[in-house]
């Protein structure tokens, strides 16, 4: 076949089976790919490649959604379907594209050609300060009237920055990295992702994926791939892999940890920005009734978070009073703030504020609209429709009597008006033109600070509910409100919002709202609503209401849901379907339903699918399934059927890469009891060498170096009764060693642990400094040992600080210098040592000092354990003061958990202050206080507000206390049917 002839005549197919379908515009198959469960992404400039021959697609998942939606229609026409061998043109039209750009053929036709990748955003050489403030998103500072050297205030370094430079650093040296920068709102973080990727080399792109959605925009690229040397701007993450993103945040999240770990398509670099509220929730720890996408969002955050401070510290101030001879606005900020929270100052946060408190009513009800919508529903941007139609409730009597006709226009005309020259409070994003969009409105990024504060303890009013059903299109949105409700005791609301999230799509919607129906007992309205999440896709709703109808001889129903599920698209559905029919007998329906089946993308289906392939007899299927459904399960077995073939190696390889080792393993031993010790070398290798890369990854994502030693001390390093183990091991390291030392003799595996040592592994050289000392040999050890100590290893910098501090011999000057030496290179360990004995020596501001600086980097054990310490030895007030200096994200919880602690009136007070810094746990531990107080008017007062903030435990319990002596039965009503909108008792619904 002549060169590019499989290309072509793939084109051809695709084209002629579009044009038998009625031609239907580009835009409708994209809309129509994201309906399908999981959503396949398209673009339409992609679809116009692939139909002229420009391009391939690359995922066979994509082509068969085409094929088949596109045969379809053309059969509803009248005109015949696709070509029976569509499959073997895609393959052979993807073979050649590998083939031109000269690489070896190979066996995963998924991978996309280089050729293909599309080239996005902009070079970061031709990027101006000016372009700060549009698409990247930095705050824009605030004007001043005297001379300023640039339209960005000149930037002063601060700890973050270093950590951030390097990992651009490793970037531009050629290995694909993740940063993400995680502070408050207006403290820096977008401004020092700007400075950082300045100093990317030649080359490089800047794109920040915003449309049509910033989950939907990254989800398309991740599937059509992209380029190297591209750094991807996610500013406010959550939009990508949170709540935000909806049901595209797992896909995105396993996209991206994909794109890092290839080797072959980097490198690329990725920038992050986020909140601490949202960053403690993407990178919660795991807890029954979570998603996959959320394991895969914590996977792909680990090690990667960089703290930025709210506030300047101490050095970093000098140095901008240094740069502010040269700058007026770091002057004029310096003069007026406290604190050393410049980076708010110039972000304009006091002028938005100004403003804000001087708006009118119908401006601040539109605000207020706005700021629970982001707050309760992660609603990035609204229509007007819904501000118009929430902001009544947030207006008085008389206010709401003196709006005049054009109130709404007039209100959104004041929040758009910039403050010295700061954007508005409310801002509009116009749609494109021939998006067919409408424009939406964003509020201000301090604004939403604002808001989650000052709005913590209040429910919006009945408008906003309502509003949130009727005008907010995107179900994972409705459903967030809705759970937000049902946490403020307002059950009505939240089900007629889980209602319309479940109408929508979402059948996680679905799955709340049978809850809901289930504790208030209507067992009808919890069958009808899981019978329609099951048809909406929800395989677990569908096999658990299956069960029931079994149970129950519901025969001919169960029968009916699974057709009705299966003709709505449920994979699970369809599976069932399909083995039925063969059990009856029923093959040619039967295969058809298998057909659909192995369109689905769930990797657990197409595993069940693969088994029923596989007990056919037909291997060359299940390889099909198993590569489409891709997981590290569906790899594993992939390699477990490759079993004694040539290909055994291979997929091995790939099972490893997608994180099963027991294949690789397995060969290895394989080949080593078989005599077969050059292969296992190789197949050891091949293992460490991917263990390392990830060691890496997640070494030079840390701020600090947890060398955590446990129960057990490190008084002689060299003792293997007491070495703590740094990390680092792996089996693969292990048993090359073990082999080369019985095969090649012991200097053969100090040679293998010597080279990974020497790359950073700590748990590498821990094992051959104890090899040498068993052998005796004592000065090649101490000798190793000084030498990484030279070459500033940190593990070694730790082991000789930590020796030194036991030795009541050596002067402590000494042990100060080496302790501060192992802290530069960031070991965590040693700036606890430091902070402990600067607060055992009672120099409680230089403890203080230490046990923030390692918490603003991650590391917040130091700081718990000084606030404790002091909360034992009767500190309170120093504890106390110690826990609010704590970053964000840590000081919520010290708080309170020192509260927690405290008995009677001694908590009082802490209380009363997280109370008035709107800390939402304060109310409900009040309440609970002043109960026991007898105060049950007060008690009463702030359980109701723990309800409003979101905590509805502390009224529900007081409610269940109080309900036996309720002459006006609220109490009993409240626990009936919770509360209305106003939060009176709710009537029966």
């Amino acid at each position: 076949m002549e060169q590019g002839a499989a290309v072509r005549v793939f084109a051809a197919m695709l084209k002629d089976l579009y044009e038998r379908a009625g031609s239907p515009t580009l835009s409708a198959l994209v809309r129509q790919g994201r309906l399908q469960q999981p959503p396949v992404v398209l673009s339409t400039s992609s679809l116009s490649d692939w139909l002229a021959g420009r391009s391939v697609p690359s995922q066979q998942l994509v082509v068969q959604f085409l094929v088949a939606g596109l045969a379809r229609q053309a059969r509803q026409a009248g005109r015949a379907g696709a070509p029976a061998g569509w499959v073997r043109l895609w393959e052979a039209a993807v073979e050649e594209r590998r083939q031109r750009r000269g690489g070896r053929p190979g066996r995963r036709v998924a991978d996309a050609p280089e050729e293909q990748v599309p080239v996005r955003g902009r070079f970061v050489a031709e990027l101006r300060d000016e372009d700060a403030f549009g698409e990247w998103e930095v705050h824009r500072p605030v004007d001043v009237t005297a001379a300023v050297p640039g339209v960005l205030p000149l930037y002063v370094r601060r700890a973050h920055d270093e950590v951030l430079r390097s990992v651009v650093g490793q970037a531009a040296g050629g290995v694909s990295r993740m940063v993400v920068l995680v502070g408050e709102s207006s403290s820096g973080k977008t401004r020092a992702c700007w400075e950082a990727v300045a100093e990317l080399p030649a080359g490089w792109r800047l794109w920040h994926p915003l449309d049509p959605s910033p989950a939907q925009a990254l989800a398309n690229a991740l599937q059509e791939g992209i380029a190297a040397r591209t750094a991807i701007w996610l500013n406010e993450l959550q939009q990508y892999v949170g709540d935000q993103a909806g049901a595209l945040a797992g896909q995105v999240a396993a996209g991206l940890r994909a794109l890092l770990q290839d080797g072959t398509r980097g490198p690329v670099l990725v920038l992050g920005t986020v909140w601490p509220e949202f960053w403690s929730r993407l990178t919660a720890p795991a807890v029954p009734g979570r998603s996959s996408g959320d394991a895969q969002t914590r996977t792909l955050l680990e090690g990667t978070g960089v703290y930025v401070p709210a506030a300047f510290e101490a050095q970093e101030l000098e140095d901008a009073r240094t740069v502010s001879g040269h700058d007026v606005r770091l002057a004029d900020a310096l003069a007026h703030t406290v604190g050393g929270r410049l980076a708010q100052y110039m972000a304009g946060a006091p002028a938005l504020l100004e403003r804000y408190r001087a708006a009118p009513p119908a401006a601040r009800a539109v605000i207020g609209a706005a700021m629970d919508a982001s707050r309760l529903g992660g609603a990035a941007l609204v229509e007007r429709d819904f501000l118009r139609a929430a902001a009544e409730g947030y207006l008085g009597d008389e206010d709401y009597d003196a709006l005049g006709e054009e109130w709404l226009d007039e209100a959104l005309a004041y929040t758009q008006q910039p403050s010295k020259g700061v954007r508005g409070l409310l801002g509009c994003v116009r749609a494109r033109p021939g998006t067919g969009g409408r424009g939406e409105w964003r509020l201000s990024d301090y604004m939403d600070h604002v808001g989650r504060v000052e709005r913590r303890y209040t429910a919006p009013p009945a408008s906003f509910w309502a509003a949130a059903r009727e005008h907010l299109p995107e179900s994972h949105v409705v459903r967030a409100v809705g759970q937000a409700a049902e946490a403020r005791w307002r059950d009505a609301e939240a089900a007629g919002l889980y209602q319309r999230a479940l109408d929508l799509g979402d059948v996680k919607a679905g799955q709340e709202l049978a809850w809901l129906w289930q504790e208030r007992q209507r067992a009808e309205e919890a069958r009808r609503v899981q019978e329609q999440t099951a048809l909406a896709g929800d395989g677990e709703v569908l096999e658990e209401l299956l069960e029931q109808m079994l149970e129950q001889e519901q025969y001919q129903q169960a029968e009916q849901l699974v057709r009705d599920a299966a003709g709505r698209g449920s994979p699970t559905a369809q599976l069932r379907l399909a083995r039925a029919l063969v059990l009856d007998g029923e093959t040619e329906e039967a295969t058809r339903w298998y057909a659909e089946v192995a369109r689905c993308s769930d990797p657990d289906i197409l595993r069940a699918y693969a088994d029923d392939l596989r007990e056919r007899g037909d291997l060359d299927g299940a390889r099909a399934a198993l590569r489409a459904a891709g997981d590290r399960h569906a790899m594993g077995e992939l390699a477990a059927l490759a079993a004694g073939t040539a290909e055994a190696e291979e997929a091995a390889r790939e099972a490893f890469a997608a994180g099963e080792a027991a294949p690789l393993k397995d060969l290895a031993e394989r080949a080593e009891a078989e005599g077969r010790t050059a292969d296992a070398e190789r197949l050891y290798g091949n293992a460490i060498t991917v263990f390392e890369r990830r060691r890496r990854q997640r070494e030079e994502g840390v701020d600090l170096i947890d060398f955590e030693a446990g129960p057990r001390s490190l008084l002689d390093y060299l003792n293997p009764a007491v070495l703590p183990m740094p990390p680092g091991e792996t089996w693969a390291l292990r048993q090359l060693v073990a082999l080369l030392d019985v095969t090649q003799g012991v200097v053969a595996g100090d040679d293998a642990l010597g080279e990974v040592a020497r790359a950073g592994n700590s748990w590498a050289l821990e094992r051959l400094l104890r090899r040498l000392r068993e052998r005796g040999q004592d000065q090649e050890a101490q000798a190793l040992l000084d030498s990484e100590v030279e070459r500033g290893a940190p593990w070694a910098l730790w082991v000789q600080a930590h020796r030194v501090v036991h030795d009541e011999n050596v002067p402590d000057d000494v042990r100060r210098s080496l302790l501060e030496r192992a802290a530069a290179a960031r070991v965590g360990q040693a700036v606890r040592a430091l902070m402990e004995r600067a607060e055992q020596a009672e120099r409680r501001e230089e403890a203080d000092q230490w046990a923030l600086h390692a918490a603003a980097r991650g590391y917040t054990t130091p700081l718990g354990k000084l606030v404790q310490g002091r909360e034992k030895a009767g500190l309170l007030e120093e504890a106390e003061q110690l826990a609010w200096k704590a970053p964000a994200g840590q000081r919520s919880w010290s708080l309170r958990r020192l509260a927690q602690g405290r008995a009677g009136e001694q908590a009082m007070p802490l209380l009363r202050r997280a109370y008035d810094e709107a800390l939402a746990w304060a109310p409900g531990l009040l309440a609970e206080r002043l109960e026991a107080a007898g105060e049950f008017t007060r008690a009463e007062h702030f359980a109701r507000l723990a309800a409003d903030a979101g905590d509805r435990q502390a009224l529900e319990d007081l409610a269940a206390r109080r309900k036996s002596d309720d002459p006006s039965r609220q109490w009993q009503a409240m626990l009936a049917n919770g509360l209305t909108a106003e939060g009176t008792p709710a009537v029966s619904w």
